[in-house]
């Protein structure tokens, strides 16, 4: 049966990927993991799609090199008018999502969002000699073993880049407030209320996550109900850049959380499964999925990761690929009448595809199996309160599947590459003033505590 999967990969994908394959500098030098989770979903988005889509809407000054580093994908433009109702339709979406703190912790909907992540920040006071320094620290387990936060926090530095991309007019900062505290209504009014009680106060820590973490859940809520729009409106689906697929799990996670949580965990403890679904009396379903992480296994078969988007385009239409393409398309067609027994049927061939990839595709390390898991949806239950249904609102009444990997997962792959990975970090190119930005860590034992050097930030 021939396909015709149609993908939208983002522009943050995209520029992960030209960093790490040195098409340009790289800056942040902790970029360098998310750089290659952008390259595995690019290749993922290459071998699960019949054409790759991209929006033509990047910086004028490199938009013309990035039309030529991917030729492979078609860039297209969007009318202003329609572009600038999908950007204001994506910003009012962000602004319903909740940014709240409760004591020193947050709270509200941003709290799924840092599960799907696998981070606990907390407001602290850093104390140095007379001086209190306010910032959002990163509760680990040992701070000489942060490399997992350092990671995610460069995501969050990442995103910040693209402040500049932001037009001035729009607002797409999350719904802010402290638990009984109605007087404040942003991050300036907290900080303001914590610093005249605190005599003490210097200012805000330099390390401080707090303001590039405001943003970037704004902004991947913004950048990901766009990108699901933009997708809609093409006869497409949307790959997103990792933290926005880190949103969209966690939009999962608010509105069920136990099954998502579940559903994960499964294919975590059973090394044999490769799927584990719910499927309920309306025939909508969740399912979690094990798939290879392909670029391991690309790069053992390459020299650098330029390579492996080259073996990519040429796997795309191998028979495991194109199989993998008709049951998605499938999903994203199914019939109202006989949803519950289709839905069935075509979760238990993705199953055994999946298992076909996972022993075709699957590449150990002396760390252990490289795989990745993914969070799947078919259809969605209406309610105007469940925030996928205000995510996908263009999907209403429609059947579809999305596939929203999991950062956590695929961050630990990263660690297991061994020494497959040097050979995907052979190609970047380090910019003259390159950095290894630091974070503030703190021991998760220290959360209730205080010390001569910090203690918990509450009003």
């Amino acid at each position: 049966m021939s396909t015709n999967r149609r993908v939208v990969i983002d522009n943050a994908t995209l520029s992960g990927v030209e960093r790490i394959t040195g098409m340009s500098q790289t800056l942040n030098l902790n970029n360098v993991d998310n750089d290659i989770l952008c390259l595995e979903k690019l290749v993922t988005a290459i071998l699960f799609s019949d054409e790759l889509i991209g929006v033509d809407d990047y910086k004028d000054e490199f938009r013309s090199s990035r039309l030529k580093n991917f030729d492979f994908i078609g860039f297209t433009k969007i009318d202003q008018p329609t572009y600038a109702a999908l950007a204001e339709d994506a910003a009012k979406f962000a602004r319903s999502m909740a940014f709240s703190f409760e004591g020193s912790k947050p709270a509200g909907d941003v709290v799924s969002f840092f599960e799907a992540l696998r981070i606990d920040p907390q407001l602290r006071w850093d104390v140095w000699v007379s001086s209190e320094y306010l910032t959002l620290s990163y509760l680990v387990k040992d701070t000489k073993y942060a490399s997992y936060e350092t990671s995610i926090d460069s995501v969050f530095r990442n995103e910040d880049a693209d402040r500049a991309l932001v037009a001035v007019e729009t607002d797409h900062r999350p719904a802010f407030s402290v638990a009984d505290r109605p007087d404040i209504a942003d991050v300036k009014d907290l900080v303001g209320a914590l610093s005249s009680n605190n005599s003490q106060y210097a200012g805000t820590d330099g390390k401080s996550a707090l303001d590039r973490i405001l943003f970037g859940y704004g902004w991947a809520a913004e950048r990901s109900h766009f990108y699901n729009a933009v997708a809609h409106t093409l006869e497409a689906d949307a790959y997103l850049a990792p933290l926005r697929d880190a949103f969209c799990e966690s939009c999962c996670r608010i509105d069920y959380p136990s099954q998502v949580i579940g559903l994960l965990e499964t294919l975590k403890a059973k090394s044999q499964e490769t799927l584990s679904s719910i499927l309920e009396p309306s025939g909508q379903a969740r399912f979690a999925i094990r798939l290879p992480f392909f670029t391991a296994y690309l790069i053992s078969r390459t020299s650098n990761p330029n390579q492996c988007i080259d073996l990519a385009l040429s796997m795309r239409n191998m028979s495991e690929f194109r199989e993998c393409r008709t049951i998605f398309q499938n999903l994203n067609h199914l019939s109202a009448a006989d949803k519950i027994q289709e839905v069935n049927g075509i979760l238990k061939y993705l199953e055994q595809s999946c298992a076909s990839l996972m022993k075709k595709y699957a590449v150990s390390t002396d760390n252990g199996l490289q795989f990745s898991l993914s969070l799947g949806l078919t259809g969605i239950t209406l309610g105007a309160s469940l925030k996928l249904n205000q995510l996908f609102r263009s999907y209403k009444n429609k059947p579809f599947a999305r596939i929203f990997r999991n950062i956590a997962q695929d961050m630990l792959n990263v660690e297991r590459l061994g020494g497959l990975h040097d050979k995907i970090c052979s190609s970047i190119r380090k910019h003259p003033k390159a950095t290894y930005p630091k974070i503030s860590a703190t021991p998760k034992y220290m959360e209730h505590k205080q010390s001569g050097h910090s203690r918990p930030a509450e009003l």
